[in-house]
């Protein structure tokens, strides 16, 4: 017993000194350096990530049909306990308020059914025949198409994309120059939607759980009135059973948690891509960017993005706010197409380069 306790003080002594990276460090060298039991660890990732891969390759189109329904699902599921518990609460304080948050709600949901439809409709972009773009020599080393600036193969969509930024299984579609902006404005929508749900969703789920704790240790003796007299509530219960609120507290809880999941991964994504905009950057070029700034950063000189015309113009640009085109076309639906023609690009030092419509 005393070595026993010896080595457990031991132990916790060494595993209090050494944090868990360090302890999974050492395991693997200790794996490592085992006599016949030598582990590539590249690949035994590669191994372990092929499965995936396989499955992405595979089923991505069925799973993207089933995230897509899903999300259908989900916008009906919540605002159909909007209209049946949210709708009647507010009614019953004031009808003046409930046709307000009607209007600002219906507006919210306007635009997320319509930019997540756009979205998932738009044809992202794809190059053009080589001979429509003769001044444009580089090719896709996978499907051997004409490559213009900013585009990039998609694994899944097997095929290149103009001004490619990733491909969304929500959307079971690639976002990229057509329809980056319906992408992101559902998502700015959908976060818009969540806040509102839970600035006036908690009077309402506050209500349904006082409501619910009420009825389940009722305070003197419970009557129904039938129209003329009181009656016991035991005289009539086998006509109108009680009332069980148990759904509708259950409903209520299940929607807040949800928005809560939403609202924290939506805001973080719109957050990010608000940022990558604001650069003059998709996704992809976010990742190759960072190696670009970290070596003219090493050279001791500043890396420069030739897509960047500073947050305000990159804004416009993204948007599609030319020709007239106002903030409107970004409160409302609107189906105008984004500035270029995802092929050419205008750059800093050489404004001749614009091929902007």
């Amino acid at each position: 017993m005393r070595i026993i306790s010896k080595l457990f003080f031991v132990s916790n002594f060494v595993i209090s000194k050494i944090t868990r990276k360090q302890i999974w460090k050492k395991v693997r060298q200790k794996i490592g350096n085992i006599p016949h039991l030598s582990i590539d660890w590249d690949d035994l990732t590669d191994r372990f990530i092929e499965p995936v891969i396989w499955v992405v390759d595979h089923f991505s189109d069925s799973l993207g049909k089933i995230f897509v329904s899903l999300v259908w699902l989900l916008i009906l599921f919540v605002v159909g306990v909007a209209y049946w518990i949210g709708l009647s609460f507010y009614w019953n304080i004031s009808a003046e308020l409930t046709i307000a948050l009607v209007i600002f709600g219906h507006w919210i949901l306007l635009n997320v059914v319509f930019h997540y439809y756009m979205a998932l409709t738009t044809p992202p972009g794809l190059p053009p025949d080589a001979e429509q773009i003769p001044h444009v020599k580089a090719r896709c080393k996978k499907c051997q198409s004409v490559k213009p600036e900013r585009t990039h193969h998609c694994s899944i969509c097997r095929t290149c994309i103009l001004r490619m930024d990733h491909h969304c299984p929500w959307l079971n579609n690639c976002v990229g120059h057509f329809n980056h902006r319906y992408f992101f404005l559902f998502m700015a929508y959908v976060v818009l939607g969540m806040i509102f749900l839970f600035i006036f969703g908690a009077p309402v789920i506050v209500h349904e759980l006082s409501i619910s704790d009420a009825s389940e240790q009722p305070i003197g003796y419970p009557v129904f009135h039938n129209g003329s007299h009181l009656l016991p509530v035991k005289q009539v219960e086998e006509v109108t059973p009680p009332r069980s609120r148990s759904l509708r507290r259950a409903v209520s809880v299940t929607v807040a948690i949800l928005c809560a999941g939403i609202l924290a991964a939506l805001g973080a994504l719109v957050g990010w891509h608000a940022r990558l905009i604001s650069r003059g950057e998709t996704s992809i070029e976010n990742l190759t960017n960072k190696d670009d700034r970290e070596a003219k950063r090493l050279e001791g000189s500043t890396f420069v993005n030739p897509y960047d015309y500073g947050s305000y113009e990159n804004w416009r640009i993204f948007l599609g706010l030319s020709e007239g085109r106002t903030w409107r076309c970004v409160f409302f639906p609107s189906v105008h197409p984004p500035r270029g023609d995802g092929i050419s690009w205008c750059f800093k030092n050489d404004l001749t380069h614009v091929s902007y419509k």
